[in-house]
């Protein structure tokens, strides 16, 4: 079942914000930039991130029980795969994805959707996602804050 309901909300909600709204405002948006010497640099930023976000998605139904949706959030503290190197994982790969638009499509727009996505994430995670993670996990928790880097991933 945790599957399924994975399915559907990372299906809405970065298929939707991450993917889809993007593209739409790329796609519609004057260029700022020339993007024909950075296009083909978008490539890889776009499947890294992809490639993060589904990998996180299965890291939390297999490993941690549970979904990314913040109704159902694991059961257990993830701290293994990705999560042992940033702990926000998800959003760092859409934050790729939407690196790989800029660089495709050279949107304005798109580089103000950008900051106000970081700036978003920023606030859920400080003002919703911790505090309901400091009360499930405790000092485990605190413990994992302490090693593990908020966005920029650390390198052992």
């Amino acid at each position: 079942m945790n599957t399924l309901k994975t399915i559907l909300y990372m299906g809405f909600m970065h298929g939707f914000f991450t993917y889809y709204f993007p593209y739409q405002i790329a796609s519609r948006d004057f260029l700022i930039f020339n993007t024909k010497s950075f296009a083909y640099l978008a490539i890889p930023f776009y499947l890294i991130g992809t490639f993060i976000i589904i990998w996180c998605s299965v890291d939390m139904v297999k490993r941690g029980l549970g979904t990314p949706a913040h109704l159902d959030p694991p059961k257990k503290l993830m701290v293994n795969g990705l999560y042992g190197y940033v702990r926000n994982p998800i959003y760092l790969g859409a934050l790729f994805v939407l690196l790989g638009y800029i660089l495709w499509f050279g949107s304005g727009l798109l580089i103000i959707y950008f900051f106000l996505f970081l700036l978003a994430y920023q606030i859920l995670i400080t003002l919703v996602e911790e505090p309901i993670l400091r009360n499930m996990f405790g000092k485990d928790y605190e413990e994992y804050c302490q090693k593990v880097p908020r966005w920029i991933p650390r390198i052992l």
